[in-house]
């Protein structure tokens, strides 16, 4: 007879917790992880952990969480529009390696569409780049706008401007701009700026992204819009582009020594007067510095032996009663001298003034031209290219 045998008492355990895989992690947590890293080398490794990582590096929140904790250098590369717009997109050129900290923007350009190609898969057209602004890029066509994000590959396509006097919509006569909208990086706003002449009045309309809505805006001072004729054209028709710095965009008159303003916060237009000594013939732009503060950059002479950069800063908040003395501030003159051969040819102009790059265009005998992106506080050479158009830097701001 067999014995009777103890039965072993069974107990359950409470399984130990699975480890956090890294993809379920929240997005702040992983960009907390990827920040805490000693050097741009070690967050470029962590950053192709996964596919979700690499999602919150390329964001452009990240990006300029980035650039304020470790100071980085944020300039991705120009976008350039041929001049006589075509079928062809903007060509994009990016910027050359420097440090360590440049590969892991390289990384985030070859993971984004910065050629574009989505872009033209939404339809055949001109695609012409009306804006750059805060990581996004606004094209036009006769009747079509769209805002694209080259880093997430998001594209917005935006409601056709209302029919004026049973006329269909036309972007074309218009000047177009992107502006930003609060704080969320995806939206934006478009502000559609019809210059008046002897037959009409001049008009201004914003789209908001968040309404998906157009609406005219009254009494914003459009008095003060000149007719076309008299804006700083570049190019056979193609008029010199909107100069955004801070809540305030700048556009060069042709026939006066100042600027037409237009404040963002309160959607208000008025005339700046350009600092002393500065006409509307001289070599200037304006733009920001890397800390957003609004600044009028000028090159005076020829030549890397006698070339000056003066840097004007706009004083914000003063009563300046349109007096032009009064406006700006000469914060230095320096010796403009750019280690690059390019640097050696005679004339140029600024182009633009982006996140404290300034991008120098220089004259030749040819139709593609030299251009020289430098920072403005060191002055050191950050991007060289030739080419035929109208350079604009993507600064993730």
């Amino acid at each position: 007879m067999m014995k009777n045998r103890k039965k072993r008492k069974v107990t359950s355990t409470a399984s130990s917790p699975l480890p956090t895989a890294i993809d379920s992690l929240p997005d702040d947590v992983v960009a907390d992880i990827l920040l805490r890293l000693p050097s741009a080398a070690a967050i470029c490794r962590a950053v192709f952990a996964s596919e979700h990582w690499i999602r919150v590096a390329s964001c452009s929140t990240f990006l300029r969480r980035l650039r304020d904790i470790h100071n980085y250098p944020l300039l991705l590369g120009h976008f350039v529009s041929p001049y006589g717009h075509g079928i062809t997109p903007p060509h994009f050129y990016p910027a050359p390696l420097h440090s360590e900290a440049d590969g892991l923007l390289a990384a985030m350009v070859r993971r984004g569409d910065f050629f574009l190609t989505r872009l033209q898969v939404q339809g055949p057209g001109q695609h012409v780049l009306e804006d750059c602004r805060r990581g996004l890029l606004l094209f036009s066509d006769t009747g079509t706008l769209r805002v694209f994000d080259p880093m997430t590959h998001r594209v917005s396509s935006v409601d056709q401007l209302p029919r004026r006097g049973g006329r269909a919509p036309d972007h074309r006569g218009r000047r177009l701009c992107l502006l930003p909208n609060g704080d969320d990086p995806g939206a934006f706003r478009v502000m559609s700026l019809q210059h008046g002449n002897g037959k009409k009045l001049a008009r201004l309309e914003v789209y908001d992204s968040c309404i998906r809505a157009w609406r005219v805006l009254s009494g914003a001072g459009t008095d003060k819009i000149p007719a076309r004729s008299h804006m700083v054209q570049i190019y056979r028709g193609h008029y010199s582009p909107a100069m955004h710095a801070g809540d305030r965009i700048y556009w060069k008159y042709a026939v006066a020594d100042s600027l037409l303003s237009l404040d963002t916060k309160t959607m208000t237009f008025s005339d700046v007067r350009l600092p002393p000594g500065v006409s509307r013939q001289s070599a200037y732009a304006v733009g920001e510095t890397k800390d957003g503060t609004c600044c009028l950059v000028r090159v005076l002479g020829s030549g890397q032996s006698n070339r000056q950069m003066q840097v004007w800063r706009f004083k914000v908040g003063d009563d300046h009663g349109g007096n032009g003395d009064q406006m700006w501030e000469l914060e230095r003159q320096v010796p403009l001298i750019l280690d690059s051969p390019s640097a050696c040819l005679s004339g140029c102009q600024v182009g633009a003034i982006v996140g404290g790059i300034v991008v120098l265009c220089f004259n030749n005998s040819s139709s593609y031209q030299p251009h020289i992106a430098f920072r403005l506080k060191s002055l050191k050479v950050e991007a060289e290219f030739t080419c035929r158009g109208l350079a604009r830097p993507f600064v993730i701001e």
